[in-house]
């Protein structure tokens, strides 16, 4: 994910922040994304990252990116009401 600023103006300081950042304005507590499955990492001692879907991805970076496609809306409009939208790599 890139270190560029979201949409709605968040400019991570560094690391995983951008994608904690969009967790926050798109994943609801009960972990159900938009097609009512839910969604989050698998902790069972699986290869690679896992969501409790049946995902499984080499890294984090993978498992970011399926958990946001999960649950981000296509108008990009988070919990706060405000589009959220990272950057295109």
């Amino acid at each position: 994910m890139s270190e560029n600023a979201c949409s709605c103006g968040f400019t991570p300081a560094g690391g995983d922040e951008l994608a904690e950042h969009l967790g926050e304005m798109f994943i609801p507590a009960d972990d159900i994304g938009i097609g009512g499955v839910r969604h989050a990492e698998d902790a069972r001692d699986v290869p690679g990252r896992a969501c409790l879907c049946g995902f499984t991805g080499p890294d984090a970076t993978a498992l970011d990116e399926h958990l946001l496609a999960a649950f981000a809306p296509p108008d990009g409009i988070g919990r706060d009401g405000r589009r959220h939208a990272a950057p295109l790599a």
